[in-house]
């Protein structure tokens, strides 16, 4: 459920204006809100600070997960360092690697221009030209080439051809002209010798760097900290910005949550505040604060995943997402092999990740959609692309595994879950609206949906005559909508009213993606496994099994990435379009961000 809130204006002594955001702020139960929408000069500089923290923490972890010997690196002898020092010498640090790799790339890169011309040495060069012999790096065409090769008192030596260019080179005893050969000039730097000298200083340097650096992981946990601290900061420091200054008392606005408002009551006797509740106002931008039972937060991680909230106003629908949501994964999966391996990867990320709250409810999710794929690929008796195998007779239907049955019966279960999904949305906003207008306008369409799956099954699933049943659904369905749904003093709402009609239609009508996804996803993986058998029957065995492996492996590895991307386009939009739809969602919401204490930082 969304949790009501209530509007706040809280008023306190200017002079105790620290004393009472700090207050506030153990408190944590009320959100503030800006109303002069200024940020001061300590905010910006403490945003800018924790910014720069926060880079330098993501840095580090990700040069500790890069690194292969990141457990030695971290040395236990090492002393922790304060998360401040930390971050200033990191800071240092990954700037110089930064020039120091850029700089090794351009000298690799010069080194690997020049290596077409050998082994050659730029004082050596210089050297024979004072005692009388001019050397020539020249790259050209054919013509090119002759051309040189005919020149007097001058000696062509062909180094390397490629790309249709000759390098060669040009040795005279006299000066030759500018503009005769295709020369190559060569700058001060590009000296092969001198290049390999600072390409080993750099790696010198990368590596000291580097030796730095590793010292300095033992400290991640105090950086982490610190960026914590710098957050807790910016949040005071934002909040006093938000305070309104009206002489000797400052004013701050913000929403509480109604059931904690008695606490904030409370506080506001004890330390003199006061305080002005009222109900948000239409146009209010209320934060939404969902409560919900902890199964049910199961669905959390997608919403966080997608950044979608319902607004203030708007119904929480997060059980019957997660329950839907996981039928329509399983159905589009649909391969037990799949969700076993599925399964075992959730495993080994609950295990990996022990002790880590931030996983619980994504680990949570992942098991029970695996275990879901599971249970319907059991019962259409699909395992990595092998229908019907034998060992699974005894817990397959037969509808659904059965080759002149099993898409109507599966197409019949997609047009189900339409009805289902989508009326419950209409009875859920019903409910949510509370108007006798609201009640009757939200049957209708639920009488609409029912005359929908009606026709849908008549036309695509079990072709036949369409009950008389059915014009009698439609008949009062469409007075209901007509006399309780439609404002008929809105010409926009008449004018679209035909084609909401048939949008309804075309709702029911596009959970046939379940079928057809999961249908594909099973003729993907039986191919590659047929191609594979084919593979396998080319020659010996011995010879033939492992490419075979491999185009089986990578045809499922395929799949896979495919079904997981089906999920996210078809899964996700059944929930957030047509039954959000249906239920009055916008996903508009903003998330409850209370103004909250942060743990005290030591040593920082």
């Amino acid at each position: 459920m969304i949790v009501p809130m209530k509007k706040v204006a809280l008023l306190a002594m200017a002079s105790e204006e620290n004393s009472a955001l700090t207050a506030l702020r153990k408190l944590g139960v009320m959100q503030i809100e800006s109303k002069n929408g200024v940020e001061s000069g300590k905010s910006q500089e403490l945003a800018e600070s924790h910014n720069a923290a926060r880079r330098i923490l993501l840095m580090l972890q990700k040069y500790c997960n890069m690194c292969e010997s990141c457990g030695e690196a971290v040395d236990k002898r090492a002393k922790p360092r304060s998360g401040a020092e930390v971050i200033a010498q990191a800071t240092q640090l990954f700037d110089s690697r930064e020039k120091l790799v850029a700089e090794l790339n351009s000298v690799q890169q010069r080194l690997k221009q020049l290596a077409i011309w050998g082994d050659f040495d730029r004082a050596k060069i210089e050297e024979l030209k004072q005692n009388g012999v001019f050397v020539y790096l020249c790259c050209g065409r054919d013509l090119a080439l002759r051309e040189a090769e005919t020149l007097k008192d001058a000696e062509t030596q062909l180094i390397a051809k490629e790309n249709g260019r000759n390098y060669f080179v040009v040795l005279s005893t006299e000066p030759i002209d500018e503009g005769i050969l295709p020369e190559i000039h060569l700058s001060k730097e590009d000296n092969p010798p001198l290049l390999r000298d600072r390409k080993s200083e750099l790696q010198n340097e990368l590596q000291a760097v580097k030796a730095e650096i590793d010292e300095l992981l033992i400290s991640i946990p105090a950086v982490a900290k610190r960026v914590d601290l710098l957050n807790s900061e910016l949040e005071f420091s934002r909040a006093g910005d938000a305070l309104s200054l009206h002489g000797e008392i400052v004013a701050l606005f913000g929403f509480v949550p109604a059931p904690a408002i008695s606490e904030l009551e409370k506080a506001a006797d004890k330390n003199g505040w006061g305080l002005m509740i009222e109900d948000p106002e239409p146009g209010d931008r209320v934060p939404t604060l969902i409560k919900t039972s902890n199964w049910v937060k199961t669905i959390a991680p997608l919403f966080q995943f997608l950044g979608i909230e319902p607004g203030y106003d708007e119904i929480d629908v997060s059980a019957g997402v997660l329950i839907f949501f996981t039928i329509f994964y399983a159905m589009i999966v649909g391969d037990a092999g799949y969700g076993a391996i599925f399964l075992a990867g959730t495993l080994w990320a609950a295990w990996k990740f022990r002790g880590n709250p931030a996983a619980v409810l994504p680990v949570r999710l992942f098991a029970l959609l695996s275990v879901a794929t599971i249970v319907w690929g059991v019962l259409t008796s699909n395992i990595f692309g092998t229908a019907n195998p034998q060992w699974l007779k005894w817990a397959e239907v037969p509808q659904l595994t059965d080759e002149s049955s099993k898409n109507a019966y599966t197409q019949l279960i997609c047009f189900s879950l339409a009805l289902l999904q989508l009326s419950l949305g209409r009875i859920w906003k019903a409910l949510h609206d509370g108007t006798i207008r609201g009640i009757f306008g939200n049957l209708g369409w639920v009488f609409f949906l029912v005359g929908n799956f009606i026709l849908t099954v008549k036309l695509l699933v079990f072709p036949g005559d369409f009950p008389v049943m059915m014009y009698w659904i439609y008949g009062i369905g469409l007075v209901l909508v007509a006399f309780a749904d439609v404002n008929w003093k809105d010409v926009a709402q008449v004018f679209q009213f035909p084609f909401s009609i048939i949008n309804s239609f075309v709702d029911v009508l596009s959970y046939i993606r379940l079928f057809a996804v999961g249908l594909a996803g099973y003729y993907i993986a039986s191919s590659f496994n047929g191609m594979g058998e084919s593979v396998f029957k080319l020659g010996s065995a011995w010879l033939t099994v492992i490419p075979a492996a491999i185009v089986i492996l990578f045809g499922h590895a395929l799949n896979i990435a495919l079904c997981i991307m089906s999920v996210m386009v078809h899964g996700v939009r059944l929930n957030t379009l047509e039954f959000s739809n249906h239920v009055g969602l916008t996903w508009s919401g903003l998330k409850f961000k209370p103004f909250c204490n942060r743990k005290k930082m030591e040593g920082n």
